[in-house]
């Protein structure tokens, strides 16, 4: 399939969605990409990123069989309930992610989380049975496991996991447990229909109230067709898995499509792409295992770019790769295809969606800076909305909130009580997120309402960073934005307002949010205290010039150097109406080459996500 146009996609859709499917169920998607070829590799798996390392090998066939006995297994131990898991990337997972939910339904959490988070989550998603790692040098998953069970009643029984030259309980060894079980055919009668619940999903890295988003067996099934169908993935592929099991794009379009697909996941080590090895011998990775795919986060892809192949034959790559959505500055994706050879196709997505909704074409001219078209049988617009309340649709480039219809749109989380303002009027997704649609169909995501901040890919909820730094003595008020930043996307940063007579500074209070806030990745990289903060007419915190004020700040900073010989610099972050949020940068001197001086400051700016404009005093 080659789609280069909305009329491509139009003409797609001609054929009803249900007469394209062959598979609804996460088992039968197992089963049909086993079918394809039993003795292919579904998995390769070493634990160091090394790639003189004889990996572990599992064949379609092997694994078909060991995640017929995990549904076996956890259809008798829990019957239909939700199983938590905690687990690296390490091949028990994978029997984990298809196996639980043809029995009942997945609930997995970030190990990397503080133990009252992920008892939060455990929590939400009434979890009775709970799948860890064990005692694993390296890891304090267990350790973190057992601090769970003492926060939450209701886990009745507790699996463990063999680690990487780690220990587990005979009684609770998942290994012994599974290989009594039979794996030539499910041993109960009621599987899974299309519309049952799977996976309960956590939305980001930290939440208040835990929001999970329930994703249905059809939803996962319609998005492993449909990635197979834009992104070309294909039987024989092999792609690096490194993205982890928690997150919808790490569970959807990186590994459930592969399994579909009969292609050949690699997990290069079980912490994933957070191990240095595996960036610092990527390409000679991709020469021992003849990756097909470039899949990685923009964070990871940015420092491949600076670092290309040298003498490592990588032919085996495809001309295109797809990356998720956390923003992909046109100006890298330029850089990374002329470095490596591979055009990378920046999808948008969100997991209350089952992850992608949109994502460029392979073919035709790309876009540089856009998130592609719509995925086929999923729509998507641009609305004008006051109070949960479409006035109406966008026209063409107009900015307005991002809205999603589709067979990857959930019903609503598992707490209906987090429901408020998740859907408009005729089931249509408020994303949360800004953007306009061109007149070819093509989105180009430019803000967003929702408090979030993305660090690496990962969501990071402000409010959490907001009333944990207000349990300090001397805040009266806290806000926390993100900051433009050229290797992870965003980096949170807080304002504060004290007390009247406080007399704390910036850096104790940075202290004291990195030792309150339950994951590590969203404690502030800055604190910044002011007076007075900014307030809504019904006094509440009105964060858009913090979040003007924050990129305002880096841009300065990252310009400064080119301020020399007579020429000055001066920024502005601005709301444009196209555009978004704008950096406006007025240069003066006398003297200066003004368009050497203006090409690196385009050249500067270009790293990161927001539009920018460069113009002379």
């Amino acid at each position: 399939m080659s789609i280069e146009t909305l009329a491509d996609i139009e003409a797609f859709e001609r054929t009803p969605l249900e007469d394209r499917m062959e598979a609804w169920t996460i088992y039968d998607l197992v089963a049909r990409g086993a079918a394809i070829d039993p003795d292919n590799p579904v998995i390769h798996y070493i634990l160091d990123g090394d790639p003189e390392e004889e990996p572990l090998s599992i064949t379609y066939g092997q694994f078909l069989t060991r995640v017929t006995q995990t549904a076996n297994l956890f259809h008798r131990l829990a019957g239909g309930e939700a199983v938590g898991v905690l687990l690296p990337m390490v091949p028990e997972n994978y029997f984990m992610l298809c196996g639980i939910p043809t029995a009942g339904i997945l609930a997995p959490a970030n190990w990397m989380l503080e133990p009252s988070a992920i008892a939060g989550i455990f929590a939400a998603a009434g979890v009775k049975t709970l799948v860890a790692l064990g005692p694993t040098p390296g890891f304090e998953i267990w350790e973190k496991a057992e601090r769970v069970l003492e926060l939450i009643d209701g886990i009745e029984r507790v699996i463990q996991v063999k680690g990487p030259g780690g220990a587990v309980d005979p009684d609770r060894d998942f290994t012994r447990l599974m290989a009594a079980e039979p794996g030539d055919g499910l041993a109960f009668g009621k599987t899974p229909a299309p519309g049952d619940t799977a996976i309960y999903c956590p939305t980001g890295g930290t939440t208040g109230a835990p929001k999970l988003a329930p994703l249905r067996h059809e939803s996962i099934a319609y998005k492993c067709h449909v990635y197979g169908w834009v992104l070309g993935f294909e039987p024989g592929d092999i792609i690096f898995a490194g993205t982890p099991l928690f997150h919808s794009g790490g569970i959807v379009n990186r590994t459930m499509c592969p399994l579909f697909q009969g292609m050949t996941n690699v997990i290069l080590s079980p912490h994933g792409f957070r191990n240095k090895n595996i960036v610092k011998n990527f390409w000679k990775l991709v020469e021992r295992f003849k990756a097909t795919e470039l899949v990685a986060v923009p964070t990871v892809l940015s420092t491949l770019a600076n670092n290309p192949p040298t003498v490592e034959d990588v032919s085996t790559m495809k001309p295109y790769a797809n990356t998720g959505s956390a923003g992909m500055p046109g100006a890298l994706t330029r850089k990374i295809e002329e470095a490596i050879g591979v055009r990378v196709l920046a999808n948008y997505g969100l997991t209350e969606n089952t992850a992608s909704a949109a994502a460029p074409p392979r073919a035709g001219t790309p876009r540089y800076g856009a998130s592609g078209m719509r995925l086929p049988y999923t729509r998507i617009k641009t609305v004008i909305a006051e109070n949960g309340v479409i006035e109406r649709d966008c026209g063409p480039d107009e900015i307005g909130i991002i809205a999603i219809k589709g067979p990857g749109v959930i019903a609503g989380y598992v707490d209906g009580g987090l429901n408020k303002d998740l859907f408009f009027e005729g089931g249509w997704l408020n994303t949360g997120d800004l953007g306009r649609i061109d007149e070819d169909g093509f989105i180009w995501v430019t803000g967003r309402l929702k408090d979030l901040i993305i660090r690496g890919g990962n969501n990071l909820d402000a409010k959490m960073i907001d009333e944990t730094l207000l349990e300090h003595e001397a805040v009266e008020l806290a806000a926390a934005v993100g900051k433009p930043d050229a290797y992870a996307g965003e980096l949170p940063v807080a304002y504060v307002q004290l007390k009247a007579g406080a007399t704390a500074n910036a850096d104790e209070i940075k202290d004291f949010a990195r030792a309150n806030i339950e994951e590590r990745a969203a404690a502030p990289t800055e604190v910044l205290i002011i007076d007075p903060m900014p307030l809504t007419e019904v006094g509440k915190i009105f964060k858009p010039p913090l979040r003007r004020d924050a990129a305002r700040r880096v841009f300065s900073e990252v310009l400064a150097p080119l301020a020399r010989d007579g020429m000055t610099i001066e920024v502005e972050v601005l709301d444009d109406p196209r555009r978004g949020t704008l950096v406006a940068v007025t240069l003066d001197g006398e003297g200066v080459d003004r368009e050497a001086a203006a090409r690196r400051v385009s050249e500067i700016l270009g790293a990161y996500t927001l539009a920018h404009e460069v113009t002379w005093a």
